[in-house]
């Protein structure tokens, strides 16, 4: 037995940035998926759940990035000194937590 999907496709026609355009079909191409793919995978998402969702992480402030990267760099080191212990507990991190809070007042 033989089953043969048909799928009819449109064009769609739509107004957007020609930068964001440019970006997206560059995108597009490195992951090796023609635009069009891209837009349809949305679409389809889009009807699916029934909601869209734009999410667009910040970038951090320099300030943060670079105490992170320390921490980082820290722990990558093995230097847990400004790191808490891991607890067996839940009462036994709630205290420790208190105490820090306590000692940094």
């Amino acid at each position: 037995m033989v089953y043969t999907v048909v799928m009819t496709t449109t064009v769609m026609n739509v107004k957007v940035d020609a930068d964001l355009k440019n970006q997206a079909q560059t995108l597009a191409k490195q992951l090796g998926l023609p635009l069009s793919a891209v837009v349809s995978g949305f679409l389809r998402s889009f009807v699916a759940a029934g909601e869209i969702t734009f999410r667009v992480d910040p970038p951090l402030r320099p300030e943060v990035e670079a105490e992170l990267l320390a921490l980082h760099r820290q722990a990558q080191a093995g230097q847990w000194d400004e790191f808490s212990p891991a607890f067996e507990r839940v009462d036994d991190a709630m205290a420790w937590l208190k105490d820090a809070v306590e000692t940094a007042e």
